[in-house]
């Protein structure tokens, strides 16, 4: 691989993983707050820290104190500001419920962090609202003064009856329930926002996300036209090896040819010493000649 494709892929990659790790890193590191109100104990677990734009799950586990009724259970979650807070949800808990002691309640809320949010931290406002028994009274019984009874059964139309009467208090109890209102303020999560150097990071991210895109699309082409120069020269090896056959075909034909036109060549010219060779006469034996010839002869 060039070394202009393996730079962006590695800074990509770097900066990839810081996003990814502030992700992973908001999203498992889970830590708690405790509240307690006049009659519930309440646990908020939640991430350590968001990112803007980021869903937020709050887990509730409320835990009565005593016996009551819960008339509300509410939370408010706030965004703080420089010099305010502003509420991103309010969510009601649990309503109209009895209550006694260890009785636990159970629930998740969910909040968006805006996008636009700069670095600050969640807050939650929990609200309880209660009725509470709290008074019983004693009532006082008069009795006869051998307490055999009550001494409206001996009294005469005075009021009076034998000896004095006295009296004993024996309870009887009343219940009555008074209504109550508690809060309490937590701590949420940690909206780690923007800063320059993230926004300069993001944009470096975005550039040589580009670039790798580009990178990648050069490289398919480059793939695509080593493909086809691979088929192309393919082509022209079994061209090349078919010419290659025929070329070693044609000259085992040639050394053929070549063979028989010496052969011929020499038959040729066997054939032409033997026409063209002159023939001998056949000498015949004569007498000698006589005289008279030799004379003449001479002459």
């Amino acid at each position: 691989m060039k070394l202009k494709i393996i730079v962006p892929i590695v800074l990509l990659v770097i900066l990839a993983s810081i996003f990814i790790g502030q992700f992973v890193f908001a999203q498992n590191s889970q830590v708690t707050s405790n509240v307690s109100l006049s009659h519930l104990s309440v646990q908020l677990t939640y991430p350590s820290m968001v990112l803007p734009g980021q869903p937020v799950t709050i887990n509730i586990m409320a835990q009565a104190k005593d016996s009551f009724q819960l008339t509300s259970l509410s939370l408010q979650v706030y965004l703080a500001g420089q010099n305010n807070l502003s509420q991103l949800t309010s969510a009601t808990v649990a309503q109209n419920m009895i209550m006694s002691s260890g009785n636990q309640i159970n629930k998740q809320v969910q909040v968006t962090v805006p996008s636009d949010a700069t670095r600050t931290s969640l807050v939650a406002v929990v609200t309880e609202s209660a009725n509470s028994q709290y008074a019983y009274s004693y009532a006082a019984y008069p009795w006869n003064w051998d307490g055999s009874g009550m001494y409206g059964n001996y009294l005469n139309g005075n009021g009076y009856g034998y000896g004095y009467p006295y009296y004993s208090t024996y309870p009887s109890y009343s219940y009555s329930y008074q209504p109550t209102t508690d809060n309490a303020v937590a701590p949420l999560s940690y909206v780690n926002a923007t800063t320059p150097e993230y926004v300069s990071l993001q944009s470096q991210y975005q550039q040589l996300q580009q670039q790798l895109n580009q990178t990648q699309s050069q490289n398919q082409q480059l793939k695509q036209q080593l493909q086809t120069a691979q088929n192309s020269t393919a082509q022209q090896g079994s061209t090349i090896a078919n010419l290659n056959s025929e070329l070693s075909s044609t000259q085992g034909t040639a050394t053929i040819l070549g063979i028989v036109a010496v052969i011929l060549a020499i038959a040729a010219i066997a054939l032409a010493v033997i026409h063209f060779r002159p023939t001998r006469t056949t000498v015949t034996e004569s007498h000698p000649a006589t005289n008279a010839e030799e004379k003449t002869t001479d002459v």
